[in-house]
């Protein structure tokens, strides 16, 4: 398909990455990005009885360096017990200071690893530092490890671990894993019940609010009360580790999990923000881990996404697995992990197994090493772009937030509109950034997504509509401004001018519901009707005009009235007149409403033709896109730009989509055609990756013709 590109912008103009420079990057202290890690994934089941008895640190020092790390992260603490000789607690076997040693001379990058929430044998020996549920009985979480509270004692041992750990290894960075509440890790939970409920966590709550804990509560207020109550203690532990550590050695590098990706959510200050040195998350998935490095792209931190070394099942695109699977996902799937993670100037940090007794299989690292040479090969060309902006998919946390606190909410109803939407975009390939609406900056983008907001800021929608009205395409799905502050429901919208439309109502079928697409709406798509499996908003224009059509299902789907027992919906029938998808112009430009969470149809159902909707809306109602790119559907476009060059990644997806164990698992893919609008004649245009490069320069816009991309194309514009 057919995709443009907003305008090149000269370098950093208009960047929402000024918005919040990091106190720290990679550039500013001289040290170079490295973005192949491993996870050196080590548990010590108390069963086992030969715990470390054959773990040989210089064969894995050797390993690594054969395999191209540049970083290891190497567990201290986990949930089970200690791997470094902590005073006071077991240790069979000291994993960790001759690693740390042999790191330093093979200059790969150490980072030590503190489980901070979990420890069972902590636990059996202080019970009364463990988090206890209502009635008494200890909080377990993940299924087999004691969750310690915070506010006890258990935090001044912590810290004296983190202490000792510092002084005796001086690692060049610590990663916390779970530091948290039982309701306030990540996200964290809303449920008052979920909290801790032992007796320092009682007498801080008391003393804070001078009543006692609750259990269970409907009003938001208090519910919201119970999340940040935990959040305050996660917040706190979080700063006294950073203050211990940096006391030591002020240039130590530090992270955690969900470091940036649920910072916003979970209320981490921004003066804590800053004392991290590198935003982290997890992902697996080859959709989840897109989402995820764009999201933590565009903060413009140093970042990396875990992912897992083995799984339990595959399927085309998709691992499930745990850290300690014991079956290696194969290369091919990895590769187009490492590609998608590293094309937005992301670490790849991938779990390594060694076996409770030490053991380490060559065969994993010979597997890390076909992963991480071509990582290794593009480090010059990725390490430290940044987005050039075109298309932002707008993750609005402030109404995530304004509904996580109501008893009826189940999930997170905003992200998955968000997820939806850059599905839908990453399908179309469209280059696009994923943004918390916290960091966005309207003025570098063509077009802007915004799923699901249910109550935005007023900042917000003044900020949308300077950009609409000064060119730039806006579109808006489902109950975008359709709920107040405290998250109750309008009767309609708060941007009824901005969008163009009153509400209604709501289709009277729950079931399913159709939409028939204008003729401009629709291009060369077959004239059909597109199938939701929702209920939809009813509106009416009032500048807007209609795009497409709602159509009612034939009826209510009953024992008696269906079209064949095996579909539970019914045909389409009853052609409405309402509008299902509307056009606002407004300015110099125009806000397109989608009424159905098509996000959520589509991070559920993954329909090809709303996906196809949602590009559609993007490629032809923007103006003024950077790129047009034609290539098949599984090839993935990433723009970055960074002094004295841009790189246009191209990931070929299908490796993963078919996961096979050997290089005949990833094709060389193409045709690929490029235009990139640049604004002077380049020195030079070069393909890494791929095959048969012919381009043209005409007129500030470079036309590129690519035959064929392996699993990870770049070219490169000096």
């Amino acid at each position: 398909m057919l995709v443009r590109r907003r305008d090149f912008l000269a370098a950093g103009a208009g960047s929402l990455l000024a918005l919040h420079r990091p106190a720290w990057t990679a550039a500013a202290s001289g040290a170079r990005q490295r973005l192949a890690a491993i996870h050196f994934m080590i548990e010590i089941p108390p069963g086992d009885a030969d715990r470390g008895k054959r773990f040989d640190p210089k064969k894995l020092l050797r390993l690594c360096r054969e395999a191209g790390v540049e970083v290891i992260e190497v567990k201290t603490k986990t949930g089970l017990g200690a791997l470094f000789p902590y005073r006071g607690r077991p240790c069979p076997r000291d994993w960790v200071t001759e690693t740390r040693a042999l790191s330093r001379e093979a200059g790969i990058k150490f980072v030590a690893y503190y489980n901070v929430g979990l420890d069972n044998w902590m636990a059996r020996r202080h019970p009364e530092w463990c988090c206890v549920d209502p009635h008494g009985k200890p909080k377990i979480g993940f299924d087999g490890y004691n969750w310690m509270c915070i506010r006890s004692p258990w935090r001044d041992r912590v810290i004296d671990e983190l202490r000792q750990m510092e002084q005796a290894l001086h690692p060049d960075g610590v990663w916390f894993d779970i530091l948290g509440a039982p309701n306030a890790y990540g996200v964290g939970s809303y449920d008052p019940g979920a909290a801790c409920f032992c007796s320092y966590c009682k007498a801080a709550y008391k003393a804070r609010f001078g009543e006692e804990q609750p259990v269970s509560s409907g009003d938001p207020a208090i519910r919201l009360r119970a999340n940040r109550f935990g959040q305050e203690a996660r917040v706190a532990m979080l700063r006294d580790c950073a203050r211990v550590l940096r006391s030591i050695d002020p240039k130590v590098e530090l992270g955690y999990n969900h470091a940036g990706t649920e910072d916003d959510l979970a209320a981490t200050p921004q003066d804590l923000r800053d004392l991290i040195t590198q935003n982290s998350s997890e992902a697996y998935q080859h959709r989840l881990i897109s989402f995820t490095a764009k999201s933590l792209w565009a903060m413009g931190k140093s970042f990396q996404v875990h992912t897992y070394g083995g799984f339990m099942r595959m399927e085309p695109g998709s691992v499930d697995g745990t850290w300690c699977a014991w079956n290696l996902i194969p290369a091919p799937y990895l590769e187009v992990s490492a590609a998608i993670i590293t094309a937005h100037a992301g670490q790849i940090s991938l779990g390594v197994n060694p076996l409770p007794d030490g053991t380490i299989y060559d065969g994993e690292l010979q597997r890390v090493g076909r992963v991480f040479s071509p990582v290794v090969d593009r480090e010059q060309w990725l390490a430290g772009l940044k987005s050039v902006p075109n298309v932002a998919v707008v993750y609005d946390v402030e109404s995530e937030l304004r509904l996580l606190p109501l008893p009826e909410t189940k999930g997170q109803a905003v992200r998955e509109e968000t997820t939806g939407l850059h599905d839908a975009l990453l399908d179309g390939g469209i280059h696009f950034d994923v943004v918390q609406s916290s960091y966005l900056d309207p003025s570098g983008y063509r077009a802007i997504l915004l799923g699901n907001a249910v109550c935005p800021t007023e900042q917000l929608r003044a900020s949308l509509t300077r950009f609409v009205r000064g060119g730039g395409l806006l579109i808006a799905t489902a109950e975008t401004s359709l709920r107040d502050g405290g998250g109750h429901p309008r009767s309609d919208f708060g941007w009824s001018e901005l969008l163009g439309v009153q509400l209604t109502g709501t289709s009277p079928f729950t079931e399913a519901n159709y939409a028939w697409l204008s003729d401009d709406l629709r291009g060369d798509a077959p004239a059909y009707p597109l199938l939701f499996r929702t209920p939809v908003l009813e509106v009416k224009c009032t500048t807007a005009v209609k795009l497409a059509e709602l159509v009612y299902p034939e009826g209510h789907r009953t024992p008696e009235v269906f079209t064949d027992p095996e579909t539970p919906y019914t045909n389409f029938k009853q052609f409405t007149g309402k509008p299902l998808v509307t056009l606002n112009h407004l300015g110099r430009g125009a806000v397109i409403y989608i009424s159905p969470p098509i996000g959520h149809e589509i991070a559920t159902r993954q329909d090809p033709w709303l996906k196809r909707l949602v590009a559609r809306c993007v490629t032809h109602y923007a103006t003024g896109l950077t790129i047009e790119m034609q290539a098949p559907t599984g090839i993935q476009v990433v723009f970055g730009r960074k002094p004295g060059a841009s790189v246009v990644s191209l990931v070929n997806l299908y490796g993963g989509l078919a996961p096979g164990t050997d290089e005949r698992s990833l094709p060389q893919v193409g045709p690929v055609r490029l235009t990139v609008r640049m604004g002077s004649r380049p020195e030079s245009v070069r393909l890494f990756g791929g095959s048969g490069l012919d381009w043209k320069y005409r007129e500030g816009v470079i036309d590129a013709n690519i035959q064929s991309v392996g699993h990870h194309a770049l070219l490169i514009i000096t």
